[in-house]
């Protein structure tokens, strides 16, 4: 367990020292900083804002962005270890290489979890300066989180398949750019699939990523399904996705 965690936070050090990372979070503060000013001087009445906690609510909107930075992570982390050389000398170590994978998964979760966790708190902290506390806190503060933690579903998904693109073929810019084209096409295509009947469309990924529907009394997408159809769904996709990552890594030969 000791050199499990050695392993995490020698990941999280890799991640957190660099400048990319600190220039993307920076961006995250900036981007909801400009929202803030956007909505309060230009869509205040349109939006209907006037609390902290009506702001922090349409940060959800702005996970898009911490998805696309989180699948920039994941999809380098196992890659740049070949296209740099240094798989080798981390496979030395005493560590096993479902250990050494392991680590780097909860790495990118963990860097996940701080970029969303910067922007709850800045979206709380920009929504109380320029619009006031309000009433309800309790109430709003479980409703924003609940929004949130569903939006984590789907970011899970595209950053797991990042990471197996990105171990299965070892090149980042392969993993990083077709999960982001996924990320603004996947819906489309469930779309264009739901308009045209095609009812096989709700075995498609991204007609179950998004769960909120049937936590607010919408409809599904496609006839048939529900939430147990969706995680199950869910479920097969992300063991799929981590089972082609481990059986690769554990056979890869990289003696070459």
């Amino acid at each position: 367990m000791n050199n499990l965690f050695s392993l995490v936070q020698n990941e999280n050090m890799k991640i957190f020292l660099r400048t990319r990372t600190l220039f993307l979070i920076g961006l995250i503060v900036l981007i909801d900083f400009l929202t803030v000013i956007f909505m309060k001087n230009v869509l205040q009445q349109a939006a209907s804002l006037s609390t902290m906690w009506d702001f922090a609510l349409s940060s959800v909107n702005l996970l898009w962005i911490v998805q696309v930075f989180a699948v920039i992570i994941a999809g380098d982390i196992v890659a740049s270890e070949f296209s740099w050389g240094t798989i080798k000398l981390l496979l030395i170590r005493p560590a096993t290489r479902a250990k050494i994978l392991f680590s780097k998964y909860i790495a990118v979760l963990f860097f996940t979890w701080t970029i969303m966790f910067v922007l709850f708190l800045s979206s709380l902290l920009f929504g109380l300066i320029f619009f006031g506390m309000g009433e309800g806190g309790l109430f709003m503060f479980g409703k924003v989180t609940s929004m949130y933690c569903l939006q984590f579903i789907e970011i899970l998904m595209m950053v797991t398949f990042a990471f197996m693109i990105s171990t299965v073929f070892r090149s980042s810019s392969l993993a990083i750019g077709l999960s982001i084209f996924l990320t603004f096409m996947g819906k489309p295509v469930v779309d264009i699939l739901y308009h045209f009947d095609f009812e096989w469309g709700k075995y498609v990924l991204f007609a179950n990523t998004n769960l909120s529907p049937y936590f607010s009394g919408g409809d599904p997408m496609f006839p048939g399904m529900s939430l147990g159809f969706s995680i199950l769904i869910l479920l097969v996709y992300f063991t799929l996705f981590q089972a082609l990552s481990w059986f690769v890594f554990m056979k890869r030969d990289v003696s070459v």
